[in-house]
Formats: C-alpha cells, structure tokens, sequence
C-alpha cells in the first residue's frame, strides 16, 4: 500500500493516459469524495473572487458554533482550521492582496469571539493567530499601488478592535512594510494620546530623537520601561552619558517602580558605565545590585571588569553576599556559577526543612540535572542525595502521578550511590532503601513500579533487598 503520493511506476503510468481518460480519473474521484470534490474545486476551478468567497463562507460555517470546546478539541479546531485556510489563502493573496487583506482583518477581530467558548490553557490557539498575522501582513505588504500611510491607517484601525496582538510582535515585520509604515503608524498612535504604543514603535525602529522629544515635552515617561527603551537607545547610538542621566535619574525617582524594571535598570547603567570607562561606579553597582537581587548577571558582569588576579578575592566577595540569602537563593547562585565543589558541601549540610523548600522552588528538573552534573564532577554523596530528596518528597506527600519520575530517581540514587558507605556521610544504598521501605511500604502503587524498573530490588517477608 502507498502511503504518501504514488510510486514511479504508478507515476509513469498516469502520464500516459490521455485527456480523457484523466477527466475520467477526476470525475470518478469527486462523484462521491467531498475532500476530493473540495480540493478541486477550490484549488483549481474558482476565479480568485470566487475562492474568497469560499474561503469566508467555509470559514463562517467552521467557526459559528457555540458550543464549549475543552482542552483537546480547541487544539484540533484550530489546528483544523489552519488546514482548511493554507492553501486557499496561499492562492488568493498574491492575485487579490486588498481584498484579502479585508477578509483577513474581520477574521483578526473575530478572533476574541472565536475564543469565548474555547479552553485555550494550551496556547494551541498562538500557532493559528500568528498564521493569521503573516497572512494578513503578506497581504498588506502585496499593496504595492498604496502608500505608506494607507497601510499604516489600515494597521492602525485593526488595532483598534483587535485585543491579543503586541507592538513588540511588529519588530520582524519591519524589512516587509518599511520604516515609512512603522513611522506613520508611530504618528497616528502619538496623535490619538496613546504614548506607550507611539514610544514602543519608536523603539523598534530606533528613533532616539522622539523619546528625547517626547521626554523634553512631559518631563517623564508614563512607563517604566520607556525609560530603559531610551537608555538602551542611547547606548547603541554611542551616547552612554547621556544614557548615565536618564538610568541615575530614574533609578533615584520617589516613587514605587517594579522590582524586575530597577533590576534591568541598574544592569543597563552598570553596561553604560563600562560603555564611559568609569569601571569604579560599574563595579560598586554590580555589588550593590546583587546584594539586592542575588542574581548571577551582577557577578558575571563584575568578574568582566576586574583583573584576573583579582578573581578569586571577587569570587569570595560575592560568595560571602550570597550565603547571607535564604538557602534557595545561595544554592541558585552556586548553580549558575557551576561552582560544584562548593555546592557538594554545601548541599550536604542543607537541613531538612530547608531542602523541602528548595524542592518546592526550584523545579524537579533543574534538581535532577544538578544531581547529574555533581555526579559527572565526582561528587557522588550530594548527586545521590539530591535525587533521594525528589524521591521523599513525592512519597511523603502522596504525590501519586509523579511515582514514575520518583521510581526514575530511585534508581539514579542507587546508581550514583553504589559506592557510598555509611560511614562517607550519607547512608548507604541498602540503609536508605530499608528506611524508605519501613516508612512508606503501604505506598501500594509505588512499589510494584519500583520493582518493574529497578532489577537490583525485590521485597519479601523481611522487607527490601537490594543486590547491587
């Protein structure tokens, strides 16, 4: 049986009937197929006018239901309706771009409509919204006869009634429409008071000089991150200093701003800095910035401008500010800086309370691949521990659908701890499979998976054995 298209054979063979015998072929074919029937008539006997028409009408029909979607069923609605579009919309765009262009706009205001009714947990819908944005951007940018402010005004008008597409999504649509376009759009946001849609546009196409206008105009920016915009504009037009004004003056501003915006603000002043070789004011502000956000960007950027032999003393500097955070804290740093010597004694110490903690902070994941890389640099004891901390967790929470991966860890801690001896620290394999077993044997849908995964296990009347 052929799975996908035809064989040479039965290729050659269709090339040598005549035109008869194909219509023949066709008519057999869509007599009693409506796939068939479909894809023929709309992919090869409609005008472009009339393929429009279809595509509305099939595009009515697919979306006029009310009835609640779950989960599943919005992944496939849409995924099916991508489907019905492609090829049609392929067509026609390039033959009648205005007129799809039109088509295209109604379906991108419908679109909140199209989701009342449908579980989008999924973010399925994200892959159909975007075809429909590429679509209707391939059609707009096809209007070769229209100039730029049109085609801003039909943007602009869009935007209007249409909820889900972001300014900042327009960045990779720049080289298709031109800055002409993005700069009428700019100026018709500005005109209707809405300045953060004229200033991200801005942004996107690097105009420096409207921020400084509209800064000098207001005295202030409405948003925080407008004035992060500017600054980094500034950097790249190789105006630091005047980068430096803005950060310090926002940074010193008497008001409440988000923790994540000062952060990314004192990253980019420290990069300003640099950028005016004043490494002094850098590196006391990669201090004072870790100090608060305890994030590894501040050191990595403080050990770019200090000297090799000052290196280690930097390390201790910044070590000595991080042990004084919460455990999950100090232990994300270690990770970031793959200091993994530092991190085996420190894990091992780690008190019960606070692993439990860590464990809910930091994703199992990350936890696993930790105990992967302690192991591959030879720190066995705080390797199989990490992966036995996963394995208490889920069974002292009765966490049932994570049995497998808590079966997956098991058997990494009897891999890693071969070795292990009661006295190294850390209970041995077969000290930690007994206590684990005494504590949570009436786990009944545990084990029989334990011992399906894992050979070198078997329990009996005495309870668990281990054979290594």
């Amino acid at each position: 049986m052929v799975k996908s298209g035809l064989n040479k054979k039965q290729t050659d063979l269709l090339s040598s009937f005549d035109k008869d015998k194909l219509l023949e072929i066709i008519y057999a074919l869509v007599k009693n197929n409506e796939q068939a029937c479909s894809v023929l008539v709309g992919g090869y006997l409609l005008e472009s006018k009339d393929l429009l028409k279809l595509i509305e009408k099939g595009y009515k029909q697919r979306t006029k239901s009310n009835r609640f979607f779950d989960y599943y069923e919005t992944d496939a609605f849409f995924a099916g309706l991508h489907d019905y579009l492609n090829s049609l919309l392929d067509k026609v765009i390039p033959v009648l771009p205005e007129e799809s262009e039109s088509l295209l706009s109604k379906m991108l205001q419908d679109f909140e409509r199209l989701c009342e009714n449908k579980d989008t947990s999924s973010g399925g819908w994200q892959d159909f919204y975007y075809y429909l944005i590429d679509c209707w951007i391939k059609a707009l940018s096809l209007q070769k006869n229209q100039d730029s402010s049109v085609i801003a005004n039909k943007i602009f008008n869009v935007f209007q009634s249409e909820t889900f597409f972001s300014i900042s999504s327009f960045d990779q649509y720049k080289a298709v429409l031109g800055l002409e376009t993005f700069r009428h759009l700019r100026d018709m946001f500005y005109q209707h008071g809405e300045s953060h849609e004229a200033l991200e546009i801005s942004y996107l196409i690097k105009d420096t000089h409207f921020f400084k206008t509209y800064l000098d105009e207001r005295k202030e920016f409405e948003y925080p991150m407008s004035y992060l915009n500017y600054a980094q504009l500034l950097i790249e037009d190789v105006r630091a200093d005047e980068a430096i004004i803005v950060l310090e003056d926002f940074i010193n501003m008497d008001k409440r701003m988000m923790y994540s915006v000062k952060e990314q603000a004192e990253e980019l002043l420290i990069k300003a800095y640099l950028e005016e070789g004043k490494k002094e004011q850098a590196k006391k502000l990669c201090i004072e910035a870790f100090k608060g956000y305890c994030d590894h960007k501040f050191y990595q950027l403080y050990v770019g401008i200090i000297e090799d032999s000052e290196k280690a003393g930097g390390l201790k500097l910044f070590l000595d500010i991080a042990s004084q955070k919460q455990a999950y804290s100090y232990l994300t740093f270690l990770i970031a800086i793959e200091q993994f010597d530092i991190i085996d004694d420190y894990v091992l110490k780690i008190a019960k309370t606070d692993i439990k903690f860590i464990i809910s902070m930091i994703t199992a994941s990350k936890i696993r691949s930790l105990s992967n890389s302690l192991n591959a640099h030879h720190f066995p004891r705080s390797a199989t521990f990490l992966r036995r901390a996963l394995v208490d967790n889920v069974l002292g929470e009765a966490k049932s659908r994570y049995y497998q991966y808590a079966v997956s860890d098991l058997k990494k801690s009897l891999e890693y701890g071969e070795t292990l001896k009661d006295s190294d620290g850390v209970a041995s394999s077969e000290t930690y499979l007994a206590a684990l077993y005494d504590k949570h044997k009436k786990k009944s849908a545990f084990w029989p998976q334990a011992l399906e995964k894992i050979n070198a296990i078997s329990v009996g009347t005495n309870g668990i054995k281990y054979d290594r």
